[in-house]
């Protein structure tokens, strides 16, 4: 027999900075997917705007106190702004997350889901308290090692998540997005990446891959939801549907 598809939320650029309009707008969001059935959320960088540490981490705890109503797994990942006050660890420890890292691997029934973090100087540096310029932003050589090996051992089909963009150039993709691409393009098994940042939808494919950028939950844009099997994948944005392959 065969598995049931899983579905896979998403919800990207929060920005949230405490104001009430914009955790009703995510409580609709959780809601909306509950109701579509969604069997994993990936919350995809940027849920705050903070003014200092303690601030962040205040929001940040807001944050996923209302995600935890959704039904199934949670999967947060950092943005930049998520880490103008905080640390990585300091991060997913005010999500009540402590044992997460930034990048990820998970199965969904038999569908590969691969995380990646953007949130590096090209220097090598980890974002940090600040510490970085946001246009600058880079996939260190170890972790493009990772996700060589990892989309190796993956099984097809594989969908990719990062919060800055690695489809074209330009000031929300990182510096060594060609570097990504062309990891993804050997392995010949991502169907999809999905990328945040740029707060504008945009469709694009490249190498067999289709690469599409999410508007921001900020700006009104609700959820998105994945579908995945044999088929292929279909999206669901703000639960329209629209074909990807």
């Amino acid at each position: 027999m065969e598995r049931e598809a899983p579905r896979i939320g998403i919800i990207n650029d929060l920005h949230y900075d405490g104001r009430y309009q914009a955790l009703n707008r995510l409580y609709e969001s959780v809601a909306l997917l509950n109701q579509g059935r969604a069997d994993r959320l990936v919350v995809m960088g940027d849920l705050v705007d903070a003014d200092s540490e303690m601030n962040a981490e205040r929001l940040l705890r807001e944050v996923a106190a209302l995600c935890a109503s959704f039904r199934g797994a949670v999967r947060y990942m950092p943005g930049n702004h998520d880490l103008d006050h905080l640390s990585k660890p300091m991060f997913f420890q005010a999500l009540d997350h402590p044992d997460t890292k930034p990048t990820f691997y998970l199965e969904e029934n038999g569908v590969a889901l691969v995380g990646i973090d953007g949130n590096f100087s090209p220097d090598g540096t980890e974002y940090d308290h600040g510490n970085f310029r946001w246009e600058e932003a880079f996939v260190p050589g170890g972790q493009l090692e990772w996700l060589e090996g990892r989309l190796a051992a993956a099984r097809d089909p594989v969908v990719l998540f990062s919060h800055q963009r690695i489809d074209v150039p330009g000031r929300y993709s990182v510096g060594n997005h060609a570097a990504v691409r062309e990891v993804i393009r050997r392995s010949g098994k991502v169907k999809a990446v999905f990328q945040g940042h740029r707060h504008a939808d945009d469709l694009q494919q490249i190498d067999g891959t289709t690469y599409y950028t999410l508007g921001a939950h900020k700006d009104g844009a609700g959820p998105a939801m994945v579908h995945l099997d044999s088929r292929g994948i279909r999206l669901d944005r703000d639960f329209q549907p629209l074909e990807l392959s």
